[in-house]
C-alpha cells in the first residue's frame, strides 16, 4: 500500500476511519511493522468500545510488550510516534484508501472484460467492483448531528401528520397511527403464494393516488405481468377488461397516479443497482420484490440476507426514502395465521433488526377458503402495537381490503 502511513495515521486519529478501513486491508497490503501497528490499534479498539481515537503512548507500549528485543521496541515506538504526528485528514484519507482500491479492481475487471476472461471470475470483479463503490458512498455520507435543536423546527420538519406516507388497507394505517415516514424500512414476509406481491401493489396504489413517486425493482415475476396486476388495481377493471379496452384502462390509470410509477426488472440486482435507479428517478418510495433474491457479496445465507436489509435501510435513511421490502417466511408459517419475527425465512433476527415495521401475512386453511389474509405486526417501531387483524383478498383486482 502506497500510503500505510497515511492509512495507519488516520487509523489512530479517529475510531470512525478505522472502522471503515480496516476490514479492508488484506494480506500482503502492508509491511510487517504497519500490519503489527494496525493489529495493536484493532485490540486497542477492541478493549475500549466507547474510544474514538488511540493515545500513542498506551499504544507503543502495548506493542513493546510483545517484543523482547529493546532495539526493536524503540524502532516501534519512533514508528507509532512519528505517526500519530502526522497531519492528516481522516475523512480524505478513507477516501483515498477506497479510491484507490476500486480504480484497482476496476483496471482487473477492464481486462477481464476485453481478454474474454470466465464468466465467473467476471461476476466475482464486477461484485467487488460495486462494493468498494458501496464503500466510496459510505465513505462521502455526511452524519447528522443535532445539539440543543428547536423542538417547534424538530416538530415541524418531522413530527407532523403531513410528512406522513398512508399504508393501505385503512385497518394498517390505523394501527400505524396515520402512516410511515421516510426513511423508514418496511419488510413484508408471507409464505409462497399467500400474498406478499399483491400486499405491496395495493400499497402502491395508495401512494400513487397520494401523489408519491414510487420505483418498484423487481426481480422475480415477469415484469409485464405486475404492469398489468398494476393497472387492474387503480383501475378497478379485471385483466380481461384490460385487454378488451387498453386505451379507457391507461387513461383511467394515469387519471390516478401511473405516471409517478417507475418498475424496473433487475435480474437478480444489487444494492447499488437500486441506488442508481433512485439517484436517476428520486422517487418518494422504493418497493423491492425480493430482498432474497439481491446479490450481495455473501456466501453465507444469513449473512447474505442481513447484508441486502442493512443496504437497504441505510438507501432509505441516505436519500430519505420510505422503503419497503418483501421477503419469504420460513416453513414455521406454513398454515398460520399470526406470524412473528421468527418465521423470517434464514434470518429472524438479521432482517427484523433492520426493519422499523414488519408486515406479516399469514394464512390458515379457513383464511384461505374464506378468502381472508391475516396481518401480523411482529416489529412496529412506529407506535408500538404489534396486534394482528384480518383483511380481505380480492385477487381479481389484486385489492386488499380491511374487514370490520
Amino acid at each position: 500500500m502506497s500510503n500505510e502511513r497515511g492509512v495507519l495515521a488516520a487509523c489512530i486519529a479517529d475510531r470512525t476511519a478505522f472502522d471503515r478501513i480496516a476490514d479492508h486491508v488484506q494480506d500482503g497490503d502492508l509491511t510487517e511493522q504497519a500490519a503489527l501497528v494496525l493489529r495493536a490499534v484493532r485490540e486497542y479498539y477492541d478493549r475500549d468500545a466507547a474510544a474514538t481515537r488511540v493515545d500513542p503512548e498506551i499504544l507503543s507500549r502495548e506493542i513493546a510488550r510483545g517484543i523482547a528485543n529493546p532495539k526493536h521496541q524503540q524502532v516501534f515506538t519512533s514508528m507509532v510516534t512519528d505517526i500519530a504526528g502526522m497531519d492528516v485528514s481522516p475523512s480524505n484519507v478513507v477516501h483515498d484508501f477506497i479510491s484507490i482500491r476500486r480504480d484497482a479492481v476496476g483496471a482487473r475487471l477492464s481486462v477481464a472484460l476485453a481478454t474474454g476472461a470466465d464468466d465467473e471470475v467476471v461476476r466475482k470483479l464486477i461484485v467487488e467492483y460495486e462494493n468498494w463503490c458501496d464503500a466510496e458512498t459510505l465513505a462521502d455520507e455526511e452524519e447528522m448531528v443535532v445539539k440543543g435543536a428547536s423542538v417547534r423546527e424538530l416538530v415541524a420538519d418531522h413530527f407532523t401528520d403531513a410528512g406522513l406516507i398512508r399504508m393501505l388497507p385503512s385497518s394498517l394505517n390505523e394501527r400505524l397511527d396515520g402512516g410511515m415516514r421516510r426513511g423508514h424500512h418496511v419488510v413484508v414476509f408471507a409464505r409462497p403464494e399467500v400474498g406478499k406481491t399483491l400486499f405491496v401493489i395495493n400499497l402502491m396504489s395508495g401512494f400513487l393516488r397520494d401523489g408519491h413517486t414510487v420505483l418498484y425493482v423487481g426481480n422475480e415475476d415477469p415484469l409485464p405481468d405486475i404492469v398489468m396486476r398494476v393497472i387492474t388495481r387503480l383501475t378497478g377493471m379485471s385483466s380481461d377488461e384490460v385487454r378488451a379496452d387498453p386505451d379507457k384502462a391507461d387513461e383511467l390509470a394515469r387519471q390516478v397516479g401511473y405516471d409517478n410509477l417507475i418498475l424496473a426488472s433487475l435480474c437478480p440486482g444489487t444494492p447499488r443497482e437500486i441506488e442508481a435507479l433512485v439517484l436517476e428517478y428520486k422517487p418518494d418510495i422504493v418497493v423491492v420484490d425480493q430482498l432474497r433474491n439481491l446479490h450481495v457479496h455473501e456466501d453465507n445465507r444469513v449473512i447474505q440476507l442481513e447484508k441486502s436489509a442493512t443496504a437497504l435501510r441505510n438507501l432509505g435513511k441516505r436519500h430519505n426514502l420510505l422503503v419497503v421490502s418483501v421477503t419469504q417466511a420460513g416453513d414455521s408459517a406454513s398454515g398460520k395465521g399470526v406470524l412473528d419475527m421468527g418465521d423470517v425465512d434464514f434470518s429472524n433476527t438479521g432482517i427484523p433488526a433492520q426493519a422499523d415495521l414488519m408486515v406479516g401475512l399469514g394464512m390458515s386453511q379457513q383464511d384461505e377458503a374464506a378468502g381472508r389474509r391475516v396481518i401480523s405486526l411482529s416489529k412496529n417501531k412506529r407506535t408500538g402495537r404489534h396486534d394482528f387483524f384480518p383483511v380481505h383478498l380480492d385477487q381479481r383486482f389484486n385489492r386488499i381490503r380491511s374487514m370490520g
